[in-house]
């Protein structure tokens, strides 16, 4: 496929920066990853301050919202597979670019049923007058790699494909910001790259170098509070200099991570970056009431061992996070992705009163979280 100039351009705000988001300050509140079902507050107002987009079904998943319409779709599988045809997506690269550099919003909008969906979603949620909607997105680097053209070729291998990804991204998330706004909510959007680790790999199409700048550039044009939402062994302070202002991971698996990069997550959270721990495990664990005890006792150690590792106040870390859950939840039963929900809930209860944290919404202040 020839390589459009254009198309590997960096970001125009790459060397311009956006003004520095304010701080995000989650007061341990509650906030699960993707796919949980919406559940109806008993009146208006009267629903968590952090709402968080179901986005369950097939035209509402972090995969399918992030890459429908992009050039050349012709299928998004329903486990987490894309195929982009070369010929078609030639023929819309330059109309994407176009409308990128032209910062048009409108052109991010998905087609049809897909905005239906989502836009459905938006308006659920809104009932319960949260101060912040969350959503995820499937980030560019993961939709490189999930995405293969008619030959079974990761996109990835394509520079001129990788980049119409970011910029794909990037107009999504500026539409999504703008229908989370006119609901009158603070978006919260989070990119899901579960894949990262794979660019530490000699055999991935994509070095880390290229794969982090890839990203930190779509982050970039994201308006507003952004998240990364991470798996595997990816190296935390290279993850800790991305331009974010939450990291969502699975506490179980990356606690002992955390201490071991106590400097870079200390300068993290001294910048005003928040953490995202993944304490409930997706397939929460029968009886409720007892595990909802064990991983509450779980994070208050590994809080406290954070905060001898960074010198960073026990208080201070618990209130710059957020109680979530190890993964997504779209892929469960409905009952228990609600019953992992609802622990979320009761453990960032039980840890508020611990700590002596009011439960407010997340607030801003003066710090920025980016380097």
């Amino acid at each position: 496929m020839p390589v459009a100039e254009h198309a590997l351009r960096p970001a125009v705000l790459a060397a311009n920066p956006p003004a520095m988001a304010q701080a995000f300050i989650p007061g341990c509140l509650p906030a699960p990853r993707a796919g949980a079902p919406p559940v109806k507050p008993p009146a208006p107002g009267a629903g968590p301050p952090i709402a968080v987009l179901g986005q369950r079904g097939a035209h509402v998943g972090p995969l399918a919202l992030a890459l429908a319409g992009f050039p050349g779709l012709t299928t998004i599988g329903e486990s987490d597979r894309a195929i982009v045809q070369r010929q078609g997506a030639e023929a819309g690269l330059d109309r994407l670019a176009l409308a990128y550099l032209r910062g048009d919003r409108s052109a991010g909008a998905p087609p049809g049923e897909y905005q239906s969906a989502v836009l459905e979603q938006v308006r659920s949620v809104e009932h319960a007058r949260p101060r912040i909607i969350k959503v995820e997105l499937t980030g560019p680097v993961s939709l490189a790699l999930l995405g293969v053209d008619e030959h079974e070729r990761p996109l990835a291998y394509e520079p001129a494909l990788r980049e119409a990804l970011g910029q794909h991204v990037a107009l999504r998330a500026r539409w999504l910001h703008e229908q989370i706004t006119m609901a009158g909510a603070a978006p919260l959007l989070c990119l899901d790259e579960p894949f990262l680790e794979a660019l530490y790999s000699p055999f991935c199409p994509l070095a880390w170098d290229e794969g982090a700048d890839l990203l930190a550039r779509t982050l970039a044009e994201i308006p507003g509070w952004r998240g990364l939402c991470v798996a595997g062994g990816a190296r935390w302070a290279d993850l800790l200099e991305l331009p974010i202002d939450l990291i969502l991971f699975d506490a179980a698996a990356h606690s002992a991570d955390l201490v071991q990069a106590a400097q870079a997550t200390g300068q993290f959270l001294d910048r005003g970056g928040a953490l995202g721990w993944g304490v409930v495990p997706a397939e929460a664990p029968e009886p409720i009431e007892q595990w909802r005890d064990i991983m509450t006792r779980r994070f208050i150690g590994a809080v406290e061992q954070l905060a001898a590792a960074s010198n960073v106040p026990a208080g201070a870390i618990a209130s710059r996070s957020l109680i979530s859950t190890s993964s997504a939840l779209g892929h469960l039963p409905a009952g228990q992705a609600t019953r992992a929900a609802a622990l979320c809930a009761e453990i960032a209860a039980a840890v508020q009163a611990h700590f002596g944290i009011g439960q407010e919404a997340p607030r801003p202040i003066a710090a920025p979280a980016r380097p």
